[in-house]
């Protein structure tokens, strides 16, 4: 009884003295042992996860890990066996090249509802049978045939801008581009407009930041993931309670739309005709699209896991670009001036019916127009997470000279990567939509990141470009904006006459000065941004509009 009594007397003693010795030993082996010991980068990222996880949950994650590669250069350790890069050599490696070599790792297990989608599909051959049955559904001819109700809704976003036009009353444009953006998805999508436009009722957007943070945060802990999904749900703390509620909502919503679609299809005879005859959208196709072997139709469970993925995906990225890109413009005015002439100048007036140009006129009239929404990819990516890839082959691989060993995470940050100076030049903070006329500069627009890359880019990229382009080119050619309130940029000496074509070329040689000032004296054309894995100004983009006097119509 006495040995007993003396080992318990010593026990606690012993046990902390253990678990210091592996903690410090834990230590060591990560700073001074681990293969990626030699890289720079935060101490606590190097021990644990939890670093990336209370970036994520600060909503500054892409900006500070862009912070850090300006400091320590092209490498930088963010986590425990995780190494981020902005070399331009391993755009090509890892996202065009890698494919089954560099797979997508554990961090995407959390972006499914309950079911992996095509985003967070990490096997790749599942990955590529999955992106064959939705191919079609995304591609330029599909949106082309959809068109009408990218027109249906800018349309109903005008006559709300007719209506603050005429009472001179500031808005928020931020918020009407999101409810537009929303209304456009669920047509597109679902057949169905969510009516969030016409109503001006909040409480029918999608809460898609709400699953976007809760994923971003949780995939980045991967060791801990399945527990994190167990356990978090059942934390009695509101906040988080409230990121569940928003990932519920979105995915209650998704199968509501695939249930509404399937029981308007219930009695449609499986042949060509009676299909053809189907109202186009993105999900009709999804249902009636057949494994190309097998010829077997995905599950109601693989739509709605899909579907979900429309809703997270469709909404809030191209609402918060567009967004960005017309903060930019109202910020450069003699860059809105040179745009706007360009519309005047290459596109023919709209019949009485018609709301907004052709896609296939605007990308073959609008070179500036394109130029300005490049550029605005280039500076402001929206979709910034970093896209981590696993090294798989045995003996690894090397980019720019560094031997990276195999199970590695590897990920370039594209907000990083866009404002790397080695790649884009000191002006790199520097909105400049001229600089995609020069041949260097254009050659790197396949580095672009703002949908990925590679076999993984999105597959929503044709409908969310098609949505920026007619949208910008229809509200410039109809409307001024003025910025108000804090978004106010310093007024033009001159201000901006009514020959805006005129007025830009005076003051190109202006313009291109004050580039490279701003580049000398260290301005940022970067707004403030928040992320959840998705960036978005911080914010609103308080303006007024008015009536645009055409030059046709001018006396």
């Amino acid at each position: 009884m006495a040995f007993v009594n003396l080992v318990l007397d010593h026990s606690a003693p012993l046990l902390c003295c253990i678990a210091t010795t592996v903690f410090l030993t834990y230590i060591v082996y990560q700073r001074c042992f681990h293969p990626l010991a030699k890289y720079p980068g935060p101490f606590l990222a190097s021990l644990t996860d939890l670093w990336q996880v209370y970036q994520f949950l600060t909503l500054k994650q892409p900006y500070r890990l862009t912070e850090l590669h300006e400091k320590y250069g092209p490498f930088v350790r963010y986590g425990p066996d995780k190494l981020s890069t902005t070399c331009e050599s391993a755009i090509s490696l890892v996202f065009q090249k890698g494919g089954r070599h560099m797979p997508k790792t554990e961090f995407y297990d959390a972006y499914g509802a309950a079911h992996p989608n095509v985003f967070g599909m990490r096997d790749e051959a599942q990955h590529s049978l999955r992106r064959r049955h939705m191919s079609h559904s995304f591609s330029i001819a599909s949106v082309k045939e959809m068109e009408e109700y990218l027109d249906l809704n800018i349309g109903i976003l005008k006559q709300k801008l007719d209506n603050y036009a005429l009472s001179g009353e500031e808005f928020d444009l931020k918020k009407a581009f999101h409810y537009y953006v929303i209304d456009t998805l669920g047509e597109l999508a679902f057949s169905q407009s969510f009516g969030v436009q016409v109503s001006d009722d909040e409480s029918l957007v999608p809460p898609v930041k709400e699953h976007s943070l809760l994923a971003a945060a949780t995939g980045s802990w991967p060791a801990m993931l399945s527990k994190l999904k167990q356990w978090l749900p059942l934390v009695p703390y509101q906040p988080l309670q409230n990121l569940f509620r928003g990932r519920k909502a979105c995915a209650d919503l998704a199968a509501r739309c695939v249930a509404r679609r399937l029981d308007d299809l219930a009695d449609v005879k499986d042949d060509d005709t009676s299909i053809r005859a189907q109202r186009k959208d993105i999900l009709t196709s999804l249902i009636l699209a057949k494994h190309p072997d097998t010829g077997a139709r995905l599950t109601k469970t693989d739509l709605e896991t899909e579907a979900f993925g429309f809703i997270i995906a469709g909404t809030h990225t191209t609402s918060a670009t567009t967004t960005l890109l017309f903060y930019q413009l109202l910020h450069h005015p003699e860059m809105l001036a040179k745009l706007v002439s360009e519309l005047d100048r290459n596109l023919p007036p709209l019949n009485s019916h018609e709301t907004s140009h052709s896609i296939t006129l605007l990308e073959a009239s609008l070179p500036y127009l394109r130029n300005c929404i490049k550029e605005n990819f280039r500076i402001n990516p929206v979709f910034t997470m970093p896209l981590a890839r696993r090294v798989m082959p045995d003996e690894g691989i090397i980019i720019d000279g560094e031997h990276i060993q195999a199970g590695t995470s590897i990920a370039v940050c594209n907000h990083a990567f866009h404002h790397n100076p080695a790649v884009w030049g000191p002006d790199h903070n520097t909105f400049r939509p001229s600089r995609w006329d020069e041949p260097d500069t254009n050659a790197r627009s396949r580095f672009l990141m703002h949908f990925g890359l590679g076999g993984r880019q999105c597959i929503g990229k044709t409908i969310a470009t098609t949505n920026i382009y007619k949208l910008t080119s229809s509200l410039l050619s109809d409307y001024e904006f003025e910025l108000v309130g804090k978004n106010q940029p310093a007024p033009s000496p001159a201000g901006v006459p009514e020959d805006v074509e005129h007025w830009a070329k005076t003051r190109a040689s202006q313009c291109k000065f004050a580039e490279l000032g701003a580049v000398e004296h260290g301005k940022s054309d970067v707004p403030p941004l928040v992320s959840v894995g998705i960036s978005d100004l911080e914010g609103s983009l308080l303006v007024r509009c008015k009536k645009r006097k055409k030059a046709s119509e001018k006396i």
